[in-house]
């Protein structure tokens, strides 16, 4: 053995050898932990939501082909509303007041404009039954301030819709004034108390018959594929977090 050779096996011999073990650091396993926790809830919720369209698209295909049930047979509580939300309902009846009211913040086709919103009083056999009608959408003008003008028959009509729910309130939007015709946000009880009147535990949302100013309605399952993909995408930030606690708890240590 050479001079160098054993000048090599002497300074091996002196280096302290080392390997890599698994010793992670309690702060960075919470802060992995929390991290994965709250990227799962999202992609938890982003998946109840798709499944909630589909559900509610699978309802309305199921509903669709049923007949036109008549306004005094519809819905008289909101659970009953909810069973039979899509079901094609038939009213007729006269719109007592001819100013209609306007769900501002409506969006269709990338334009901003109002859900026209009118009250029917049907009546059968002397009862009266008052239901609020979505006639359907209409854009917004250049001034806000100024309601669009809409025309309201004044005799008795036929309308065909659907059944539906009150739109819930969008969190971000102002409140109701309880005075004009403009409403941010829908809810039936306030409604009622507004107006004088007690409405229908729904909506009818018309598709043709008196009054409609027509309207193309998204189908209860649009995007779905999207909330699809941000479940898919907030599950794999969960395994890249737990993949990078992982790899970054191997530390390098001496052994004898």
């Amino acid at each position: 053995m050479n001079s160098s050779d054993q000048i090599a096996n002497s300074v091996e011999a002196t280096e302290p050898r080392t390997r890599r073990v698994f010793r992670p650091r309690l702060g960075w396993a919470l802060l992995a932990l929390a991290f994965a926790a709250l990227t799962i809830h999202l992609g938890n919720w982003q998946g109840s939501k798709a499944d909630y369209k589909i559900a509610q698209q699978s309802q309305l295909d199921a509903a669709s082909g049923a007949p036109p049930m008549a306004m005094f047979d519809g819905p008289q509580t909101p659970a009953t509303a909810v069973e039979q939300r899509y079901r094609p309902i038939l009213a007729q009846g006269r719109y007592p007041s001819k100013r209609p009211f306007f769900l501002d913040n409506r969006i269709q086709d990338g334009k901003a404009g109002y859900a026209v919103l009118q009250v029917l009083a049907a009546e059968r056999d002397g009862m009266v039954r008052h239901v609020l009608i979505d006639r359907g959408w209409i854009a917004a003008g250049g001034n806000h301030a100024t309601l669009p003008n809409i025309e309201t028959p004044n005799e008795i009509v036929s309308v065909v819709g659907r059944i539906n729910l009150a739109t819930s309130r969008n969190p971000g939007t102002q409140d109701n004034d309880g005075k004009s015709y403009r409403l941010n946000y829908l809810n039936l009880d306030e409604l009622s108390k507004q107006i004088g009147v007690p409405l229908a535990p729904f909506v009818l949302e018309q598709t043709s018959g008196g009054g409609f100013v027509g309207a193309i309605r998204a189908a209860p399952s649009l995007n779905f594929e999207k909330n699809r993909a941000y479940q898919v995408q907030w599950y794999a930030f969960a395994a890249l977090a737990a993949v990078l606690f992982v790899v970054m708890s191997f530390r390098k240590v001496s052994v004898s």
